[in-house]
């Protein structure tokens, strides 16, 4: 199928999927994308799977690299989403979301697929401290597979951006230190995701609050928007047409932010003809508009 024929297929399959986002929705999208990534260039890439950053089952990551080793690489380290409570960084293994680090690893960087503990056994802010110890591994690990410590660009979608802003924004829990990256690529994420002056609904959903906690008076603290200051490392987000609006708002308002911050936009783009999780899932494919904008982000900022 021609590209330009996958592309008003696939584009107009999402549409009809709808704004809703259900565990249907998911398997649907998956099923719309698997043969995409089936059919997606794989070569010249080599995986070092199952790799352990730290002590818990779910401190796993998967590294991937040019065949042609390179030397001082930027890193690009994908976080997937789950709504706190779930998920899986390799759920079709070699397809989704291998993809995303296939992609890279084949334009030359460093891919990596990593995986976090979950809400409610590790409530806040667990997610940001597995972001924070993978960038920790990287920094110790990062030459044996070519890539450069200094250049780590931090990637995550849904719960998975959450905890990658909350390590990028919290002093709290990057530590005064700061968060040792070169930049965060944040794919529809929930940035506020109980304090009702930011998430505009009238409860916050059971999985948040499992990861967030009950306690509202702790919210705001726990609401990366709310530490956006001067300083912070350059910022890439995303939003898709059919996010749905509890999943959709935190975009616009984390980029109101860093606009008032910097004094100038951030690196944005608005997915047209897409759901949720199928940014992620376009990435390497022949439908495939979102990646290059990812790397013209990644060299500009390292």
């Amino acid at each position: 199928m021609a590209p330009s024929d996958a592309k008003t297929r696939t584009a107009a399959a999402i549409r009809e999927l709808g704004r809703a986002f259900t565990p249907e929705i998911l398997q649907a999208t998956y099923a719309l994308y698997k043969p995409l990534q089936e059919r997606a260039p794989k070569d010249g890439v080599e995986a070092h799977k199952d790799i352990a950053y730290g002590d818990d089952e779910r401190h796993r990551l998967d590294v991937f690299v040019p065949a042609r080793r390179p030397r001082n690489a930027p890193i690009v380290v994908y976080f997937h989403g789950g709504g706190y409570i779930g998920g899986e960084r390799s759920p079709l293994p070699g397809l989704i979301y291998d993809n995303v680090s296939i992609f890279f690893a084949r334009h030359g960087l460093v891919g990596v697929n990593a995986t976090y503990r979950l809400a409610p056994k590790h409530p806040w802010p667990s997610g940001g401290d597995d972001v924070g110890r993978t960038v920790a591994w990287l920094k110790a690990n990062a030459a044996r597979f070519g890539g450069d410590p200094e250049r780590i660009v931090l990637m995550g979608q849904s719960a998975g951006a959450t905890h990658v802003a909350t390590w990028t924004f919290v002093r709290k829990v990057h530590g005064p230190a700061g968060p040792g990256i070169a930049g965060a690529i944040l794919l529809s994420g929930i940035y506020a995701p109980c304090d009702p002056e930011y998430y505009q609904v009238q409860e916050a959903a059971p999985h948040r609050i499992a990861y967030f906690g009950a306690d509202a008076a702790k919210w705001r603290e726990r609401n990366p928007i709310t530490h956006v200051r001067p300083g912070h490392p350059p910022v890439f987000l995303t939003v898709a047409e059919f996010d749905p609006y509890p999943l959709q708002w935190g975009t616009p308002a984390l980029l109101a932010a860093l606009v008032k911050c910097d004094q100038k936009m951030p690196w944005f783009v608005y997915g047209r003809n897409h759901n949720h999780v199928s940014p992620a899932m376009e990435i390497n494919s022949q439908v495939d508009e979102l990646g290059p904008e990812l790397l013209a982000f990644i060299r500009d900022i390292t």
